[in-house]
């Protein structure tokens, strides 16, 4: 197996255990977080196939042990029992984009799948209530890889995934923003939108 494809597997693994909570709608509990904050998984119906996404964001030891409290209606945020109000200076993002099967229609890739290449493009934002400002993605940490993984039980052929790493610039960034990546089909089609915030 060649390096990058086990990185790729290794993040297969480690993402699809994750259970994932949609960030739009966060609950009034107080949680803590263990080493990462999800994006919502969706399930996207296209015109020429079904796909399914998820990822995770994660910064070294950042989101261990970090709580959110709501304090009157007011969030906070605290890390051994200390008050924290920013993000650290970058966030490590992992997305996967993975063919899925619509309903009950024979499975059928979406046309983002080209053999064992792809076609979209990702934008990423910030996101403080309703404003909306670009995010600055580090050079040389921005990468889609495309494969194919697991057979689809009961059918022939794989499931065309693609993997996306990205490390965004959070320094100064507030943690009630919220984390946005837009993915869009290669002739500018918008796909979908994915949040993350702790």
């Amino acid at each position: 197996m060649s390096r990058s494809r086990y990185h790729v597997a290794v993040l297969l693994v480690g993402m699809t255990g994750v259970l994932s909570w949609s960030a739009n709608a966060r609950p009034r509990t107080n949680p803590t977080y263990v080493g990462q904050v999800d994006f919502g998984a969706q399930r996207l119906h296209l015109e020429d196939g079904c796909l399914s996404i998820h990822g995770t964001v994660t910064a070294g030891s950042f989101f261990d042990d970090l709580k959110r409290i709501d304090n009157g209606g007011e969030l906070e945020y605290r890390k051994h029992g200390k008050v924290v109000t920013e993000y650290p200076e970058s966030l490590a993002t992992a997305i996967l984009i993975q063919g899925d099967r619509c309903a009950q229609i024979l499975y059928s890739p979406s046309a983002i799948f080209r053999g064992d290449s792809y076609s979209l493009k990702l934008e990423v934002y910030w996101k403080h209530g309703m404003e909306m400002r670009p995010a600055v993605v580090s050079p040389g940490f921005a990468q889609c890889v495309g494969y194919l993984s697991v057979t689809v039980p009961g059918e022939k052929g794989t499931i065309p995934s693609i993997a996306c790493q990205l490390t965004v610039d959070s320094r100064g960034v507030p943690l009630a923003d919220h984390l946005i990546v837009s993915v869009f089909a290669a002739n500018g089609r918008p796909l979908t939108r994915i949040a993350a915030a702790p």
